[in-house]
């Protein structure tokens, strides 16, 4: 009987001893953030549980246009043409005179020329938080036509956020990809990108903590333009562009080569947009280029690759800064287009001049000045800076040196 009441309370000691050592390692388990545990069923919760939400800091910068650094507008007479020169701030030809020595260099050492997919240009130059930042956002495109959605992304940056200035490195990663994004996917015309915010919930739980981070509106707000207030506004205004695009489209159907569909497309943007100098709704878009008639550089830009993606000639966005016949600069955008395999630069805004009432029409020539240009021409009042946000330094493709009509 002793022996046996001996290995009863042996027995219970050994099985005391081992839901002592389970509920210990449960507990560092749980307390360290070694295993995920719901707070329901969290032993560190009842020391110390705190959940914080935090949006990015500031909004995120969009590309410096000219309208939006402008100081002052004056009007210049070049060949029957009137181009708007924005001056800014900064000293404008002492930033020429560097771009200007760097830019053989910049062009020799930038981008292969056989682009593999011209649709993912900015996406293959992020870094690999930008590429998964990028790749949940297009994975969810459609959803973000609500203007409230919201992209999850869980832990994927859990471990980068617990590094030093890790929340500093995912906002920049974050910014330069969803301005990536739109500059890839020129039909994104109905987000603001000063409206997302990088999300990040931190929870701590004693010693320790875990981030999971999304992609959405602050505050309950949605991410739509301010002319697209809702997702039926912005299903109108999609079918509404891809109408126009179409029937662009339709007419590059006898075209038979890739360049006489560029040309249709550079003459009917040319001929049917007015350059803006109102600072009117839309104009750094599709929608204002293709709908409103009225854009500015940028917009011209977004809606030539619109339109060029749809007829699978590869097309990016390019930007950096232009210097007029007189000297003044302003900050640009562009595009660079491929033919047999080879790239050229087309400028479209430039290639519609505004006139002065009672001076003539343009000659022939002018709307052709800066169409399929080669770096030795086009590079002599365009200057690169890869900057669609902030001081990005996105690089682009070599261009070809000679003009596409001197091949």
């Amino acid at each position: 009987m002793r022996r046996f009441i001996e290995n009863i309370i042996t027995m219970l000691l050994l099985g005391l001893i081992m839901i002592i050592s389970l509920a210990t390692i449960y507990f560092c388990l749980d307390v360290f953030g070694i295993i995920r545990v719901p707070a329901e069923y969290s032993i560190a919760s009842l020391f110390y549980s705190k959940i914080e939400v935090i949006a990015n800091g500031e909004p995120i910068l969009e590309m410096p246009t000219q309208d939006k650094r402008q100081t002052k507008k004056r009007e210049t007479k070049n060949d029957n043409t009137v181009e708007n020169v924005i001056a800014t701030e900064a000293d404008p030809l002492a930033e020429l005179d560097r771009l200007l020595a760097e830019q053989k260099e910049q062009n020799s050492s930038s981008l292969p020329e056989a682009v593999s997919d011209s649709n993912k240009f900015y996406y293959d130059q992020l870094d690999s938080y930008g590429k998964m930042i990028y790749e949940g956002l297009y994975e969810n495109i459609d959803k973000l036509r609500s203007g409230t959605f919201t992209v999850q992304y869980d832990t994927l940056f859990n471990e980068l956020l617990h590094e030093e200035n890790g929340d500093k490195v995912l906002e920049n990663s974050f910014q330069l990809a969803i301005n990536a994004l739109t500059f890839d996917n020129p039909d994104l015309f109905y987000i603001d990108v000063t409206k997302i915010f990088l999300l990040t919930e931190k929870t701590t739980r004693a010693f320790s903590r875990t981030y999971k981070v999304s992609i959405g509106c602050n505050e309950g707000k949605n991410y739509l333009s301010e002319d697209f207030g809702s997702e039926t506004v912005v299903n109108s205004a999609i079918s509404m562009t891809e109408k126009v695009k179409n029937e662009v489209i339709a007419r590059c159907e006898y075209a038979e080569t890739d360049e006489e569909k560029i040309k249709i497309v550079h003459d009917l943007l040319v001929d049917t947009i007015e350059y803006d100098m109102t600072a009117g709704k839309n104009i750094y878009n599709v929608y204002g280029a293709l709908i409103n008639k009225r854009a500015v550089c940028e917009g011209y830009a977004r809606a030539c690759k619109y339109i060029l993606d749809d007829l699978d000639i590869p097309c990016i966005i390019a930007c950096g800064i232009g210097q007029n016949s007189t000297g003044a600069t302003e900050t640009h955008a562009w595009n660079y287009v491929m033919l047999d395999g080879v790239w050229y630069a087309l400028d479209v805004t430039w290639d519609d001049p505004v006139l002065i009432s009672g001076i003539g029409s343009v000659r022939p020539e002018s709307r052709y000045k800066y169409y399929l240009k080669g770096s030795d021409e086009f590079f002599k009042d365009h200057f690169e800076d890869g900057n669609i946000v902030g001081q990005s330094g996105f690089k682009y493709p070599s261009l070809s040196t000679s003009n596409y009509y001197n091949n």
